[in-house]
Parts: structure tokens; C-alpha cells; sequence
């Protein structure tokens, strides 16, 4: 049996070293190396942009109020509506403010009434003491030239009238003597009637009276003024005196007068301000749309109380509705990204609700200082860490009616674009700083280092300034070991 074992191995021991001869010979033949994978430097335009998700919600919003409480009798429009500047949108009850305009209207007359009658009667007044004044200084004259005459005596002209008035007196009367003489003779004789005597003799007693009158006043006037007389003129200029001096302190009284005339215009004033008020918050009870608009929302309906807004007491049960122009796009940006949004950046903006479109626009507002911070929970660690986020502001280029308030917009801001420069993933850059480092695969598939000089870069690529041409395979380091090729580099691959 042994005998028969030992050929066997040998058999077996033989075979061995003919299949390791042989298989060293085949992977000679066959040599096998593993090639990393690579990507190539492409020649293309980079964007870089911040993407966000953002709302829509109108550029400018107006919260229509009523100036006036009352009871909203009409309202006239309804959420989604457009609207222009002046348009009637509702109209609150004025039962309450006709009946204050009536009697604000009574007021008005009556005051206009008692200004028109004041301005007469201070007119009247004045008038009365000009003249009451002008009188009492007249009469005043009057009385001191009477106390001068009286005081002074005749004066010689006087005198001589007088004598002469009683020669007058006289001769007339000796005249009627002569007469009455005449018509006795004849009545004697018989020519005359008795009437014709009795005439006579009434002309002679006439005469006689009128001489003994210019006698007597020539007697009194060369006798001189007595003192009684000179006391009652003196007394009539006192009075007279008295008399002006009441008619100018009457007079005083024409400025009080007048004073009731400015009462009276204030009071006309006062009441005419109150009317017009009035009838401002009449005409407020029709409101209007302050500018054109599309109506966000509705706060009140019909026969619901609203509140005056000029109170300052119930403002938010003032709004009736609110209005909104065209609309525009808000997102936050974080605190990392702001640094990169200028005003005016171009945007490509892309509605969740017509995911098949895109709209264009530009950054129009940036918040000068962050508007919210949130704060994320640490997976690992359990701290907390605040990021703060900037609000900004994005119009669209051209208005779609489709285009609504609340609609959730992801938006592309793209902050620089570099037009036909070299791109290569940032997968494939070891970077250092703001430049970095490759690997370049070479056509016989050796690598070389090389150093190269960046440009701008976005979240995939970025701009090869110098370093590498467009087409080069640059290595990519392999993730986990397994990103790899085995090749044949004397025949086909494997």
C-alpha cells in the first residue's frame, strides 16, 4: 500500500509546480494595473447663484379703513378682485350724522342771524354817539355865547336900535292919534261910521303898547345884564358841558359793541368748521380705494359694525379690506449667503404651481440688518446655534395674472456669471485657499500634481483661471476605496 502512495504524490507534487509555472506565466502575459477615476475640464459659462425658498406677497399692501363707526350698509367687492384708485368698495350707514348736520345747519343760521344784527346795532350805536356828541358840542357853543352876551352888556348898536325901535314906536303912535282924531270929526259930521272910530282907536292902543314895550326894553338894556341871567347862562354851559362829555363816555361803549361782532364771527366761524367736519365724515362714509390694487383680503361684511380709524382706539376693527399691487417674491437669506446678493442680481424664479415655468426677475430691496433668526437642534452635542437670516425682496420682470399672493417661489439669485471659461467639479480640487490642487491623468495614464489658480465657483464647479487647459482628465480621489477600474494595458480590459 505504501508502495502505491508515494507515485501519487509525486504525481500531484508535479502537477503543482506546472500550474504555478504556468499561472506566473500568464499573469506576465496578462500585467493588470487599477486606474482612478477622473473627470475632464470642460470649456462653459458659470453662474453662481444663491438659491432660496421664498413666498409671494404683494410689492405694496393697503389696509382700507373706515374713517367713520357705523354699520356697513354695502360692501362691494370681493377677495381676488382687482381694483382702481377711487373705486367704491363699500359705504357705511349716516343715519347718525344727517341728523348732526341738520342741526350743525340751525346753528349756522342762527349764528349768521345774531353777527348780521350785532354788526347792525354797533353800527346804529356808533352813529348815535357821533351825533348825540355832535349835538351836546353844539348846544355847548350855543351856551357860551350866550353867557358872553349876557355877560358883555348891550353894545352900543344895540342901543341905538333900541331907540330907534322906540322912535318908531312912537311916531307910529302919534300917527294912530292923528288917525283916530280924524274919524272922530268925521263921525261928528256924520261921514263916517262908528266901526271906523273904533278902528282907529284900536291902532292908537296897539301903538301905545309897542312904545311902552321898546320904552321898557331900552330901559332894561341901559340898565345892564342882571346877575341872575349870568348865573343861568353860566349854569346852560355847565350843563352843555356835562352834556358832551356823557355823549363821549356813551360813546366808550362802541368798542364793547364791536366785541360782540368778533363773538359773533367766532361763533359763525366755530359752526361752519363743525358743519364742514360733518360733512367730511359724510362723504367718509362712502370708502374708497386709495390706490389700485388687487383685494387680499376681507375683514368685514355687511350689516358688521366698524370702527373709526381716526380714534386710535379700535384700528384693526377699523380695516375693511386689504389691497395689494403687483406681486413680488420675499425669501430669508442666511448670514453665509448675503454677502453674495447685490441689488439688481438677475433671478430665475420657479412657482410650485406652474412647475413648468420660469420666471424672470431682480433683486430689488435688501434688509440692512437681519429681520429673524431660528435655532437648529445639534444632532450630536444638543446646543443650539442661532443663524441669522436677511429678508430680500425680489420683482418680477413681467406681471402673469397667475401669479398669487401666498404661492411658495424657489428662487435662483444669481450674484456673478463668467461667460466661456474653463469648469472643473469641486470634487476633483484639493483646494488651499482660494486656489488649489489636482491631479491630472496624463495619456499614459500617469498622474501628475499640479497647482492651479481659481476664479469664481458655485455649489458644483468652479472657474479654472490658469492650470489647466479645457479637455484634461483631472483624478478623482475614490470614495471608500471602491471607485475604481481594473485595466488590461497590454490587452482588452477586464
Amino acid at each position: 500500500m505504501k508502495n502505491a502512495t508515494k507515485p501519487l504524490i509525486s504525481v500531484l507534487i508535479v502537477l503543482a509546480l506546472v500550474g504555478a509555472i504556468g499561472m506566473s506565466a500568464y499573469r506576465k502575459m496578462h500585467k493588470t494595473t487599477v486606474v482612478p477615476r477622473t473627470v475632464p475640464t470642460r470649456q462653459g459659462d458659470l453662474a453662481v447663484k444663491v438659491s432660496e425658498i421664498g413666498t409671494i406677497e404683494p410689492q405694496d399692501k393697503v389696509d382700507v379703513k373706515s374713517k367713520v363707526a357705523g354699520r356697513l350698509l354695502s360692501l362691494y367687492v370681493n377677495e381676488g378682485q382687482f381694483v382702481h384708485s377711487g373705486q367704491l368698495i363699500a359705504v357705511v350707514d349716516r343715519s347718525l350724522i344727517d341728523p348732526q348736520i341738520a342741526s350743525t345747519r340751525a346753528q349756522l343760521d342762527q349764528a349768521q342771524s345774531r353777527l348780521v344784527q350785532s354788526i347792525a346795532a354797533y353800527k346804529l350805536q356808533v352813529a348815535q354817539s357821533q351825533t348825540a356828541i355832535s349835538q351836546a358840542k353844539a348846544n355847548l357853543r350855543q351856551s357860551e355865547t350866550h353867557l358872553a352876551t349876557v355877560a358883555a352888556g348891550a353894545r352900543p348898536q344895540e342901543l341905538a336900535e333900541q331907540q330907534q325901535a322906540v322912535q318908531r314906536a312912537q311916531i307910529a303912535l302919534n300917527d294912530a292919534n292923528r288917525t283916530l282924531k280924524r274919524k272922530q270929526e268925521l263921525l261928528a259930521q256924520g261921514f263916517a261910521p262908528q266901526s271906523d272910530v273904533d278902528t282907529a282907536q284900536m291902532a292908537v292902543d296897539t301903538d301905545t303898547s309897542n312904545l311902552q314895550t321898546a320904552q321898557q326894553a331900552l330901559s332894561l338894556t341901559k340898565a345892564g345884564a342882571r346877575l341872575v341871567d349870568v348865573q343861568d347862562a353860566q349854569e346852560a354851559v355847565q350843563v352843555a358841558r356835562v352834556g358832551v362829555e356823557t355823549a363821549e363816555v356813551n360813546a366808550l361803549q362802541n368798542p364793547v359793541s364791536k366785541s360782540n361782532i368778533d363773538q359773533n364771527k367766532a361763533a359763525v366761524q366755530q359752526t361752519n368748521n363743525d358743519l364742514a367736519q360733518l360733512l367730511v365724515q359724510l362723504d367718509d362714509t362712502k370708502i374708497v380705494a386709495p390706490a389700485s390694487g388687487i383685494v387680499l383680503k376681507k375683514y368685514k361684511e355687511v350689516n358688521e359694525i366698524v370702527q373709526s380709524a381716526t380714534t386710535g382706539f379700535s384700528d384693526s376693527e377699523s380695516i375693511v379690506v386689504t389691497l395689494g399691487s403687483r406681486p413680488r417674491v420675499q425669501v430669508d437669506i442666511n448670514e453665509v449667503d448675503i454677502s453674495r446678493v447685490h441689488l439688481g442680481d438677475p433671478v430665475d424664479i420657479h412657482i410650485d404651481a406652474l412647475p413648468n415655468e420660469t420666471f424672470i426677475g431682480k433683486v430689488t430691496e435688501i434688509a440692512p440688518a437681519s429681520t429673524n433668526a431660528f435655532s437648529d437642534s445639534g444632532v450630536s452635542s444638543g446646543s443650539q446655534s442661532s443663524i441669522s437670516k436677511f429678508s430680500v425682496k425680489i420683482a418680477f420682470d413681467k406681471l402673469d395674472p397667475r401669479l398669487e399672493t401666498g404661492m411658495t417661489a424657489t428662487v435662483d439669485i444669481i450674484s456673478s456669471q463668467h461667460k466661456n471659461v474653463v469648469l472643473l467639479p469641486l470634487e476633483a480640487i484639493s483646494f488651499t485657499g482660494n486656489n488649489g490642487a489636482v491631479t491630472v491623468l496624463g495619456p499614459d495614464n500617469k498622474q501628475a500634481k499640479r497647482q492651479i489658480v481659481l476664479g469664481e465657483r458655485n455649489d458644483t464647479d468652479a472657474e479654472v483661471v490658469s492650470g489647466l487647459a479645457a479637455g484634461e482628465k483631472v483624478v478623482v480621489a475614490p470614495i471608500n476605496g471602491s471607485d475604481r477600474r481594473t485595466i488590461n494595458i497590454n490587452g482588452p480590459n477586464n
